[in-house]
């Protein structure tokens, strides 16, 4: 029989297996569960929202727009009445006047005022309003501009997107093509063993296989630059386990009439950024214009002002006083003198300061108008700059359009020749593989050559580069297109 202890030992090993076999299987689930997250495929629009959201450009002209906000809600406050209070409080020594008694006294003392004032622009060429009218045009400028930087980081990110599928196509038909070969080297020993063919061609088709090594070789690291180029649009910082969605590329030789040059022009006009924002520019450099001619109006004020006073050697007079004159300050007809009544103020003994500032009070409101003469020509050369601002404004909006219909122009004249040159290069494909074929055939029974074969393979390989080629460039430029339709990227 088992004594207890060893009872337990055998317990306690069943435990610890239990327990082992529990942490293994957790370990592995974790780890296939961060794999898979890790991997999750990332599809064109998750690019796009990603590197909008992450790109300190886009974070840039957003404060831009946020600062000219700012302006816009500034002048808008310039219509407002300013107030202003100051103060002051002084202590003084030595001999000066007594504001109070208008005498010159010598005792040291303390002092001090107080002062309100308010004063709102009545007319001034409607210079405020136009103000507020150009900072508007600016603040919606601006905010075009976020768009504009949005749409680039779109159209980057759609190209760098691209050159990924299109890198991955072209190391699969490397990988395919290396794959073929290396079954021609087998085929091939096999002819050498019995004799039908020579050792040469072996090390002609093996040199073949080398050469499309090296070639997959090129193709799996400009893959690797491919994404790299794309997380770094995306500012992402480790590239290991990103990875796209692989999206079904449509047949498109069945592909619909490409709309004409004029049509999509018309269209990106009525939203585009770049061209709403040098319209605001226009509107803006305008308001300008009607802002410096303001300068030349007169500009009229209404104000208001509070001030007063208090300082130690102030009384308070709570009385009159009065004394006959011991001197005589003339006689009458019958030569009798006059003596006069001379009055003083009785004083109290204390003048609290609200006290004095309340009887020291003064208000008055003023209408004030400026009338500008001559200040040294600044407005007429105000005046001819905003004018030279107008035109250059007008200049830029007309760039802007005519570089969008180049762009167009342009986009649409690569798609049409690269839907051309896809249609040539897939029927060039087709008569490629069946000619290679054919070679192929004819040379594992002696007809031809292994340097016929490799140009016959050579040949297939460059036709299926340039098809490739040409596909995802006829798909990238008719999503300019689509773009500049307003039409969301996808794939």
């Amino acid at each position: 029989m088992k004594t207890q202890n060893e009872f337990m030992l055998n317990i306690n090993k069943v435990d610890k297996m239990k327990f082992f076999r529990l942490l293994v299987l957790t370990t592995l689930t974790l780890t296939f569960a961060m794999s898979s997250f890790a991997q999750e495929p990332w599809t064109l629009e998750d690019c796009i929202n990603h590197a909008i959201e992450n790109n300190i450009t886009v974070k840039r002209q957003e404060l831009s727009a946020e600062s000219a906000e700012r302006r816009y809600f500034q002048s808008k406050m310039e219509l407002l009445p300013t107030l202003n209070s100051s103060g002051q409080h002084y202590y003084n020594s030595g001999k000066t006047l007594n504001q109070e008694t208008y005498t010159y006294v010598e005792d040291a003392f303390q002092g001090g005022s107080l002062n309100l004032t308010s004063e709102v622009t009545l007319f001034n060429g409607l210079q405020n309003y136009n103000t507020i009218k150009r900072n508007k045009f600016d603040l919606q400028s601006q905010l075009e501009d976020v768009e504009k930087v949005k749409n680039d980081i779109t159209l980057n990110v759609a190209t760098a997107y691209l050159q990924i599928l299109l890198n991955k196509e072209l190391r699969d038909n490397a990988k395919e093509q290396l794959e073929v070969t290396l079954e021609q080297i087998e085929k091939t020993k096999k002819l050498v063993e019995i004799g039908n063919s020579a050792k040469g061609d072996l090390l002609q088709i093996e040199s073949q296989a080398a050469s499309e090594k090296a070639l997959l070789t090129s193709a799996e690291n400009n893959l690797k630059i491919a994404y790299l180029d794309l997380a770094q649009l995306l500012n992402i910082e480790k590239v290991e386990g990103f990875n796209i969605l692989i999206p079904e590329i449509p047949d498109i030789t069945l592909a619909d009439d490409i709309s004409t040059a004029l049509d999509v022009y018309n269209e990106a006009l009525g939203f585009l950024p770049e061209i709403k924002s040098a319209e605001y520019n226009v509107k803006s450099s305008e308001k300008g214009l009607l802002i410096a001619k303001g300068a030349i109006s007169p500009s009229i004020a209404l104000g208001y002002q509070y001030s007063s006073r208090y300082n130690e050697l102030s009384n308070r007079a709570v009385g009159l006083e009065s004394t006959l004159s011991t001197e005589p300050s003339g006689v009458t007809e019958s030569g009798e003198n006059i003596y006069n009544y001379n009055f003083f103020n009785i004083y109290s003994d204390s003048y609290p300061y609200m006290d004095q500032i309340n009887d020291n009070a003064s208000h008055y409101v003023y209408v004030g108008v400026r009338i500008p003469i001559f200040n040294n020509w600044q407005t007429g050369n105000a005046i001819s700059q905003s004018k030279i601002n107008v035109l250059d404004s007008k200049l830029n909006l007309d760039l802007q359009k005519q570089n969008l219909y180049k762009n167009i122009q342009q986009a649409r004249t690569q798609a049409i020749a690269a839907l051309d040159n896809y249609k040539a290069n897939l029927e060039a494909v087709e008569s490629m593989e069946e000619a290679f074929r054919y070679t192929e055939q004819k040379y594992q029974v002696g007809l031809v050559d292994i340097l016929e074969y490799k140009t016959a393979k050579n040949n297939l390989n460059r036709t299926k580069s340039d098809l490739s080629q040409a596909k995802y460039e006829y798909i990238f430029r008719t999503k300019i297109l689509d773009f500049y339709k307003g039409e969301q990227i996808i794939l």
